[in-house]
């Protein structure tokens, strides 16, 4: 089978992914080690991606450039889900005073496009660009359950079904009985399955996109799973997510 793959471009992106995986900066001794690649090569990687503003310099250190912004604000805005979207995430958050995501799911991957914080929410890794697994969380099963099992099929063959917690469905079997019950109800359950302590409760978005798309609130388990909490949420998710729904059927 033919491989098109540039291999210094994957050499690129993968010192890109190593600056992130060692903290947001790194030297070049310490990005060689880490990546198990001579100094000689990643000096020119480095070298080629400061002068396209992907990396800056500091010293002898290099972290993630600005420039990235730019391509990540067309990522997210490219068919106006993001745009629709976002000001009823905020909304969420002011009304549960909870942590509120977007996300969507490309290349077999979730990944977190807006948050908005609510008074009490607690701080958690969900910046913007940050990648899940989709099993592991509420945003990433709600969005699996609209897929054919097929596709689920493909995926998990992918990806795998890594343990992020000790709470993280592992099996097929129980993977697939849970997308048959978001599938009946309509709200994905994340209990501590992605952070020990937290939950939260995810639908998904049926947009005129390519992307699936799904939006959660999120916070400590004893917050947003007891009973009369878990129905507010619930409404929220419903409040919100009709209304883009709507906004967005109206545009297309």
């Amino acid at each position: 089978m033919d491989d098109d793959r540039v291999r210094a471009t994957e050499t690129s992106v993968r010192m890109l992914e190593g600056i992130v995986e060692l903290g947001g900066e790194a030297g070049i001794t310490e990005l060689a080690t880490h990546l198990s690649v001579a100094k000689s090569t990643v000096y020119k990687h480095l070298n080629t991606l400061e002068t396209s503003g992907l990396v800056a310099k500091r010293g002898d250190r290099y972290r993630i450039g600005l420039r990235t912004l730019e391509f990540g604000g067309h990522a997210q805005r490219y068919d106006g889900v993001y745009d629709t979207a976002r000001p009823q995430v905020r909304k969420m958050a002011d009304e549960t005073d909870e942590l509120a995501n977007l996300m969507f799911a490309e290349d077999a991957w979730g990944v977190y496009v807006h948050t908005s914080r609510g008074d009490d929410a607690v701080e958690i890794d969900t910046q913007t660009g940050r990648r899940a697994h989709l099993h592991a969380t509420g945003l990433g099963k709600a969005i699996l359950a609209t897929f054919a099992d097929d596709r689920v099929e493909r995926i998990v063959d992918r990806r795998g079904l890594p343990a992020v917690t000790e709470h993280t469905i592992t099996d097929r079997a129980a993977l697939f009985e849970e997308l048959e019950a978001i599938r009946d109800t309509g709200i994905a359950h994340d209990r501590e399955e992605c952070i020990e302590g937290m939950a939260c409760l995810a639908r998904s978005l049926s947009v005129p996109s390519e992307r699936p798309a799904a939006i959660s609130i999120t916070g400590p388990v004893s917050r947003v799973t007891t009973g009369e909490a878990e129905a507010t949420i619930r409404r929220t998710l419903e409040q919100a997510a009709n209304v883009i729904e709507l906004n967005l059927s109206g545009s297309a």
